[in-house]
């Protein structure tokens, strides 16, 4: 074994290792186990003494529950505080129970004896003499307001219980139980300092452990040391003395010296087999010695060849380094190139052109540059990098520089000078320039120029070449702003003409589904308003036509109609529909975009067809009045007429017949009278006789005439006599306007009742109210009233009958003399039509006033 371990130097710094491991190990093993040990019996008796004052705890909470609940019982009868009174005797006893069986001290005996002998006195003397007493009280026997120690005395159960001595009674004091209670609080305090102090004492053990794990730790370490010194350190020292031994053999051999490791070589380890090949290697380097010598002289024949061949490399290889270097300019350049390229082609405004000058001043080695755009009125635009702005003021105002050179020649142009300085130089310090035009491709005229400058020497021809190749991609990328721009400005001239049509347009593009609109489309649908803008250009078409089916009254066939745009069934008509329950009346059609023979998109087109929709209605309205006006009158001139010519009648019937027939021609006199009127207020020919009238009279007058044939009803003028009502109006068209207004009212009175006509004053109008007490107008109705045509549809209105148009000619006539007219109605109770016209004075100075 001995010899096994002596055969490998590894073996035995295994064994010290190993050994060292082992007993660390073993140690910190058995120090942990025996603190271990400590601190759990620490614990276990920190858990024992907490689980005491815990259930101390717990039985003094219940003690004091169950005197609450006795009291309960004795002062009220609650039936359930005497269940929890007995149940908390039961909880008190187990608590007792487990004191007797768990204490390990004479304390606790002692106070397991004391909870026991108070809970026998609790619960045998005290308790049961409550209850007996709160019996009584609910039998009736006892009716004590307060309760009466004499009268608790002289229970059955008390009695028993003094005469046993159990209890002493005391006639000012009672039965005395406070000294029972008193030693068994007494107790219990003392036994909560038994645990506190028992409690202190496991915390300082504890403390004591850990005092002791820290010592034994440091004795470990400490023990640890004591091992490395005693064993490792000496071990370790051998072995570094036989290795530095034959580090000093091997130094002596490099000298030429003799070296002798014979005792070294009778070991068996690495040492020992180091040794051995350590004196064969000297042999054999001694051999070599000879050998080494012999080709000394041959050997320095091929060193001096080496050296010719490594200054050939040195040669070679700083011929590759300067090729390299350039390889990684033209990197360089190239990567500028690339991104020059890729910014002249992806910029689509001139913020991009200082970053395209910085990077074109790199590329050129040069100091300073410019890009001079020229505009289509001869201007320049200056964009550059190093140059302030009185540079680029004399660069183009100067009549000598390059760059005017260079718009003269309209080619390019170089120049070198050499520049003055403040301070002597020990070299001329020269300034090397060039202007570059560049050339719109489509007219060969410039458009802008190429400025660079460079202190170092003059620019190649490959950098020209740079340079004019830079010009020809920033011609064309000045080229595809300048189509850019213009179609922006065509893009915006079509919204603009799009925007003023009066038709909204929806344009869907088939390709991408995006959906265009302009702006009357909004003016339709001012719903889509309260939307941003943003989400509505990233809604699709099916998103904006659910927006759109909201607001149409017909939305099923809205909906028919748009789902067939993007099918074989292509609609090729139109279609109406209302949106907003009725308040504009659109149509609707499609046509396809072709473009190449290929469908692009689609577009919709929405006219506002409410006013052809109003008039449609007026006709359809006019044609109905029409034919029901004149069908009555006609009917009653016919039969009559007829009877004349074929009955020989006498002369009073034939008298009565005449006048009905003329009453009906006057009535249709009227009727033509009126279409007439309506027709001539609207096309703007109708001519007004103006004239100074004073209308307190005329309307007098009216009154009377209607007094007279309408005896239903009763007609008051209200007006002031001291001033005329003057006005500067047309007097058959005031007679004609105030006979509609009073006809309507005698006509929609057909109960009677008063009607009256009201003048005033009012700075520098008159004002004339016509109020009666008749059938009234619907509120829904007013908007509306004033239409031709329009009949209020209730019942009361269609029994009276009329034209429709009485109000509208009122209307055209008070607008006709610069006035107003609105009606105030409540229905079943009247209503009060208010004109209002300018004074004579006031008409009289606007019309003097006021250019023909």
């Amino acid at each position: 074994m001995k010899r096994w371990f002596k055969q490998k130097l590894g073996r035995d710094i295994m064994v010290v290792l190993y050994s060292f491991l082992v007993i660390a190990l073993v140690g910190s093993a058995l120090t942990y186990v025996y603190i271990e040990n400590r601190l759990e019996a620490n614990e276990a008796r920190l858990r024992q003494v907490d689980e005491r004052v815990d259930r101390l705890t717990k039985m003094w909470d219940e003690w004091q529950a169950d005197q609450y609940d006795t009291r309960g019982y004795l002062l009220f009868g609650d039936t359930a505080s005497l269940e929890r009174s007995r149940a908390n005797e039961a909880k008190f006893q187990q608590e007792i129970n487990w004191f007797k069986t768990q204490v390990q001290t004479r304390q606790g005996e002692l106070f397991a004896e004391d909870l026991q002998q108070f809970h026998d006195f609790y619960y045998d003397v005290i308790i049961p003499v409550t209850y007996e007493y709160a019996q009584a009280q609910q039998d009736g026997e006892v009716t004590e307001t307060f309760i009466d120690a004499q009268t608790i005395a002289e229970l059955p159960t008390a009695q028993r219980l003094i005469d046993q001595g159990l209890v002493q009674f005391n006639p000012q004091r009672g039965i005395d139980i406070l000294g029972p209670i008193d030693e068994v609080e007494s107790a219990l305090g003392e036994y909560r300092e038994l645990m506190a102090s028992e409690k202190e004492a496991v915390y300082a053990e504890w403390r004591q452990n850990n005092n002791m794990l820290q010592f034994l730790w440091i004795m470990s370490i400490a023990s640890f040391a004591v091992l490395i010194l005693l064993f490792i350190q000496p071990f370790l020292r051998r072995q570094t003395r036989l290795i530095s031994r034959l580090s000093i053999a091997s130094n002596r051999l490099l000298k030429g010296e003799i070296v002798d490791l014979s005792d070294q070589m009778k070991r068996e380890d690495e040492i020992g087999t180091m040794s051995r090949s350590f004196h064969k290697m000297a042999e054999t380097l001694r051999d070599n010695e000879r050998h080494l010598i012999e080709k000394n002289h041959e050997l320095q024949a091929q060193q001096e060849e080496l050296i010719a061949q490594q200054e050939e490399l040195q040669a070679q290889q700083q011929e590759l380094e300067e090729i390299l270097e350039q390889t990684q300019q033209n990197e360089q350049h190239l990567a500028y190139r690339n991104e020059l390229t890729e910014t002249l082609a992806s910029r689509d405004s001139l913020t991009a052109y200082p970053e395209i000058i910085e990077k074109l001043v790199t590329i050129t080695d040069s100091e300073v540059g410019a890009l001079v755009f020229v505009d289509e009125a001869g201007t320049y635009r200056v964009t550059s990098h190093g140059l302030n702005d009185t540079l680029s003021r004399q660069l183009l105002d100067s009549e000598n520089s390059v760059l005017t050179r260079a718009m003269t020649l309209k080619t390019t142009v170089h120049s070198s000078k050499q520049v003055a300085s403040d301070h002597p130089l020990p070299y001329p310090y020269y300034m090397f320039e060039t202007a570059v035009p560049v050339h719109d491709p489509t007219d060969d005229s410039i458009i802008a120029f190429i400025y660079l400058v460079r202190y170092k020497d003059r620019f190649t021809q490959t950098q020209m070449g740079d340079i004019m190749s830079f010009a020809r991609q920033l011609s064309l990328s000045l080229l595809r702003m300048r189509l850019f721009e213009e179609m922006k400005r065509e893009k915006g001239k079509t919204e603009r003409i799009l925007d003023s049509i009066r038709e909204a347009v929806v344009y869907i593009d088939h390709s991408t589904n995006d959906v265009f609109v302009n702006r009357p489309l909004y003016e339709m649908f001012p719903e889509l308003s309260d939307v941003s803008s943003q989400d509505l250009e990233e809604e699709t078409w099916e998103e904006w036509r659910n927006r759109l089916v909201e607001t149409v009254d017909q939305a099923e066939d809205f909906t028919k109609y748009t789902n067939r745009l993007f099918t074989e069934d292509f609609p090729h008509d139109s279609v109406s529909f209302s949106i907003r329950k009725g308040e504009m009346n659109l149509q609707m059609y499609a046509e396809r975009i072709i473009v190449g023979g290929l469908s692009k998109g689609t577009l919709l087109v929405f006219r506002d067809i409410t006013s052809e929709t109003e008039a449609e209605r007026l006709k359809s309205e006019f044609i109905s009045t029409i034919s029901h006006e004149l069908r009555t009158p006609l009917s009653s001139i016919y039969g009559f007429t007829e009877l004349m010519v074929k009955k020989q009648l006498p002369n009073e019937k034939q008298a009565k017949y005449l006048e009905t027939i003329h009453s009906e021609t006057e009535r249709l006199t009227h009727l033509v009278n009126d279409f007439l009127d309506v027709q001539r207020m609207e096309s703007g020919s109708q001519m007004y006789d103006r004239e100074q009238l004073d209308i307190e009279p005329v309307v007098r007058d009216m009154l009377t005439f209607y007094e007279a044939s309408s005896l239903k009803h009763e007609f008051e003028l209200i007006a002031d006599d001291a001033r005329p009502y003057e006005l500067f109006v047309d007097c058959q068209k005031f007679k004609q306007l105030m006979s509609n207004l009073l006809s309507n009212a005698v006509k929609y009175s057909p109960r009677g009742g008063k009607i009256t006509v009201e003048l005033a004053h009012h700075e520098q109008i008159v004002s004339i109210k016509v109020k009666d007490e008749g059938i009234g107008i619907p509120s829904d109705a007013l908007d509306r009233l004033f239409d031709k045509f329009y009949r209020v549809d209730n019942s009361d209105s269609r029994e009276i009958g009329g034209t429709g148009l009485g109000l509208p000619i009122c209307q055209e006539i008070v607008r006709g003399h610069n006035g107003q007219i609105h009606v105030e109605s409540i229905q079943h109770e009247g209503s009060t039509f208010i004109v209002e016209i300018p004074s004579y004075e006031y008409a009289v100075q606007e019309a003097e006033t006021t250019p023909v």
